[in-house]
């Protein structure tokens, strides 16, 4: 929980998981409504604001916070880590470069391209702050998520970005043209940013039980959510309400 790479010695993965995904929008509530109408109807906010909205997933959630530029935007990740000493990680990431900032509720720090990533300990979750908001149907969610599946970036420099996350999370390996770091049970995947584009957040992925393709199509599209192709009989793509690409995949 406080050395550098954050793995067991000698083995892969990860202490921990990606486990949360934080954007911004103009309707954070709006936002975290859609996702609870498909994971968990009970979503939560901040008791204070600025008023950010969340949706649970399984053992993860995701967050969304106010935005008044027009343009949603998805500002970080989370991963979670066993026996998290936070002033022990801060200091030895200090000695590699890596300005590690914030408090044991909230802290992170930017990868070359400047995606920030959050560290959490597990069991991650919410925190006291955090309150039950309202529930946004008494219908009984469409699917049945676990946790995040995994975290896609557009980064600049895909060997070069590897390579900083393999100090965190352990061995990345190749295939086609994107990077994966397998961190317990999700993934973490890095591409090339478009060219004319910026390094972001590009989509992130569910894993969901009882999964049933077919069934979790219909009843979304009852609700008008946009379907997006797929060639995977296991995986589903939806665009959320700020349009971003959503993949749920059956466990």
């Amino acid at each position: 929980g406080s050395r550098l790479p954050m793995v067991d010695p000698g083995k892969n993965p990860a202490r921990g998981e990606l486990s949360t995904d934080f954007g911004s929008s103009n309707d954070p509530q709006k936002s975290a409504a859609f996702l609870g109408r498909i994971f968990d109807p009970q979503i939560f906010q901040e008791m204070m604001p600025p008023l950010r909205y969340y949706c649970r997933i399984g053992i993860s959630y995701l967050a969304w916070g106010p935005n008044n530029t027009g343009t949603a935007t998805m500002d970080h990740f989370c991963a979670t880590v066993e026996d998290y000493r936070l002033e022990d990680m801060r200091a030895e990431m200090k000695a590699a470069g890596i300005n590690l900032t914030g408090t044991p509720g909230y802290n992170g720090f930017p990868d070359p391209d400047g995606i920030r990533v959050q560290l959490m300990a597990t069991p991650g979750g919410f925190l006291p702050t955090i309150i039950a908001s309202t529930r946004v149907t008494q219908d009984d969610p469409i699917l049945h998520p676990v946790g995040m599946d995994h975290v896609i970036l557009n980064v600049s420099d895909v060997d070069k970005s590897a390579e900083f996350y393999s100090r965190f999370f352990g061995k990345a390996t190749r295939e086609k043209n994107r990077a994966w770091i397998q961190i317990k049970q999700t993934r973490l995947g890095l591409q090339k940013m478009p060219a004319g584009e910026k390094p972001k957040i590009d989509h992130f992925g569910v894993r969901c039980v009882a999964f049933d393709k077919n069934k979790a199509t219909e009843r979304l599209k009852a609700l008008n959510v946009e379907i997006l192709p797929s060639n995977d009989e296991n995986l589903l793509r939806i665009k959320d309400y700020n349009g971003f690409a959503l993949e749920i995949r059956g466990v």
